[in-house]
């Protein structure tokens, strides 16, 4: 006859495993001292770095005294939490430099960190490294902007308009001829609106996506202008106007 076992018999030996994981790290990490270095104003690509720059140290939870060296010369001597020291790289020669901290415990241990290895670089010379990781990023941006916007645009042909087509993105109003138009699926949004190219006068403008009693309006205004030339963009305006107050009335 097979004995059954509750699962609840497993709980205090599933704890017990638990808990060996965390008392291990604690006693790893006992004695240790770590540093970390943090970006406050600057650059930094790698071990190279310019600007200002703040170091910390972290180790055992007696630790009562933490001694900064560049070089193997101290810097900093920092003896209460939080043990961190800002400096400035343009304060020290340019090239390459070990940065490392020593601590002192309670009970009078000395621990010393794993040192970084660093090269301080001139201003100039961080900017030009800047330019070349971001040059390429921002090219590329402008270029998905100019295939995304430009090009859509450059495809329509003054004054070709189809009444009453809008596509996916909806129709436009131009601020400028009072026009109707429909907006490029492509056209870069620009939080208010869509940057857009108006194809009846040419003119560029961020256009929010018309309402249909804007569009009906502008529609009207562009059948009674179908057979004119050139009309005043304020003439334009005025009549439009008129139009948008009277479609509201509308059923």
């Amino acid at each position: 006859m097979r004995r059954k076992i509750s699962f609840a018999a497993f709980i205090p030996l599933v704890l017990a495993l638990a808990m060996l994981p965390a008392v291990a790290l604690a006693q790893d990490d006992s004695g240790t001292l770590q540093i970390n270095l943090k970006r406050t104003f600057g650059f930094a690509a790698g071990a190279r770095i310019q600007g200002r720059f703040t170091i910390t140290a972290k180790g055992p939870q007696d630790l009562s005294r933490v001694t900064f060296t560049l070089d193997g010369n101290q810097i900093a001597q920092i003896s209460q939490a939080p043990f961190s020291f800002g400096f400035s790289t343009g304060d020290y020669s340019l090239g390459n430099h070990t940065l490392s901290a020593t601590g002192m415990t309670l009970a009078g241990q000395e621990i010393e960190a794993q040192p970084l290895q660093l090269e301080f670089v001139s201003a100039e010379e961080s900017a030009n490294a800047a330019f070349r990781i971001a040059g390429p990023i921002l090219v590329g941006a402008l270029i998905l902007v100019l295939i995304s916007s430009v090009v859509p645009a450059l495809g329509r042909k003054k004054g070709t308009f189809e009444l009453g087509s809008y596509g996916a993105a909806g129709g436009a109003v131009c601020p400028r001829c009072k026009m109707p138009y429909s907006r490029s699926v492509l056209g870069p949004n620009l939080v208010l609106g869509k940057l857009e190219r108006c194809p009846h006068c040419g003119k560029w403008a961020i256009v929010r996506r018309a309402s249909q009693a804007q569009l009906k309006a502008a529609e009207a205004l562009y059948q009674q202008d179908a057979h004119q030339g050139e009309v005043d963009p304020d003439q334009h305006e005025r009549r439009y106007e008129r139009m948008l107050d009277d479609s509201r009335f509308e059923e």
